[in-house]
């Protein structure tokens, strides 16, 4: 699906920024402004390549990317903090095997890790990793103190040598002395402050797009697949329904878009083992409000609609517009119905996965009720089979990854703590 990318180099990065911020709102903004200082600290090196920086700034820009995985947010924002290996770790492994910067991903493994321990490690971005490490913390400081230039140098010359490396603090003076980075700081940074132009081929922004979807599906090993499967079954069957190619690319994008809101849900209410409360199923359905503003109008109307539309009934029963069947394109129906089968097909903390009678039980009586579009569970029906097959071969390298990444942080988790 990368013909013609609805997601591109001008609203991915938007949409990634706008994503992380749903993580924890204390820490909004936080990866911004740590890729403002880093580009900066690259800019006096002088040394970087136009395309090598542009990744380092996203790797900045997604550095605690783990931070949703673990718990350990609460460390993350004290000034000085210790032992926070679990979100660098997981970090790490998730921009190594499910992004485009694999290159680089080692620097965040090792973006805690003082100047005097580095020598320990086997890495070719440990300046890297440095640099990283001072923005991160003269970011946690102003997010404390403010703009206190003489109290942050203080803190830096002491840090010498001990966490951070002489040559790295140098940079760091130059680069505030040259771009006046603490005043930046308090003025307030956008996007284009870090980099004013994105260029991107398209596969690598699917490339970013499934990150983004992973790092909310991989939460929990119930959901790892949920959204692969749910653009796929949109994808094969406005296929067969005859849609016609910008048609297709619109279902594709939509349901790949659909629960990026979810990253905002906590995780607590997401597999709660039964029947939410009416208090806890008004969060669950706040994703959709969420998506909304992480799409932030980047994305165009059809696609964005299809995406937010994904839990509306025909009937008018759904949420969160209450939208009856006129109102609802044969895309959004399409979205509609494989979000509900992808759910039935899934695991969840309160129940199995359903059989392939069972799910089509469900939705065939769905139908029949007015809830959902005939002529797509018709179609849903006849070709499940096929369907099923194709998802599952799909998802089967997911779930390796999914397990792999799982063992992997555990062996590190080991390594690291001792």
């Amino acid at each position: 699906m990368t013909e013609t990318s609805i997601i591109n180099s001008s609203n991915i990065s938007g949409m990634l920024q706008r994503t992380l911020n749903q993580v924890e709102p204390r820490l909004v903004d936080h990866g911004k402004r740590v890729a403002f200082l880093v580009s900066r600290m690259l800019d006096v090196q002088g040394d970087w390549g136009g395309r090598d920086k542009q990744d380092i700034c996203f790797l900045s820009l997604l550095h605690d990317v783990g931070a949703y995985k673990t718990e350990e947010i609460e460390k993350m924002i004290q000034f000085e903090s210790e032992n926070i290996w679990g979100h660098s770790i997981y970090g790490y492994l998730f921009l190594y095997y499910l992004s485009p910067l694999q290159k680089w991903a080692d620097a965040v493994l090792l973006h805690h890790v003082s100047a005097k321990k580095l020598d320990g490690f086997t890495s070719q971005n440990k300046e890297l990793a440095q640099i990283l490490n001072l923005a991160d913390r003269v970011d946690m400081f102003f997010c404390e103190y403010g703009a206190h230039r003489e109290k942050l140098y203080a803190y830096l010359n002491e840090a010498r040598g001990g966490r951070f490396l002489d040559p790295v603090v140098d940079l760091f003076f130059e680069a505030e002395k040259r771009y006046d980075l603490l005043e930046r700081l308090d003025r307030g940074i956008g996007f284009q402050d870090v980099l004013e132009y994105v260029d991107m081929k398209m596969e690598e922004v699917d490339e970013y797009l499934k990150m983004m979807t992973f790092a909310i599906d991989f939460r929990s090993c119930h959901t790892v697949t949920h959204t692969i499967t749910t653009t796929n079954i949109s994808y094969l069957v406005a296929k067969l329904m005859g849609l016609n190619d910008e048609q297709v690319r619109h279902v594709y994008y939509g349901a790949m878009l659909h629960d990026l809101g979810k990253i905002g849900v906590p995780v607590e209410i997401l597999e709660f083992p039964g029947r939410l409360s009416n208090q806890a199923m008004a969060i669950m359905r706040t994703h959709v409000d969420i998506t909304e503003k992480i799409l932030g109008g980047d994305v165009d109307e059809v696609t964005t609609r299809i995406a937010l539309r994904h839990h509306e009934k025909l009937n008018g029963s759904g949420y969160p517009k209450k939208l009856c069947a006129e109102q609802l394109t044969m895309e959004e129906r399409i979205v509609a119905v494989a979000d509900i089968v992808s759910a039935l097909l899934g695991t969840r903390s309160y129940k199995e996965a359903y059989s392939s009678d069972k799910v089509i039980s469900i939705i065939t009586q769905q139908a029949e009720q007015g809830l959902l579009d005939k002529d797509v569970v018709g179609t849903i029906v006849v070709h499940f089979e096929e369907i099923l097959g194709e998802v599952r071969r799909l998802c089967s390298p997911i779930l390796k990854i999914y397990n792999g990444l799982n063992s992997e942080y555990e062996r590190l988790i080991l390594q690291f703590q001792q």
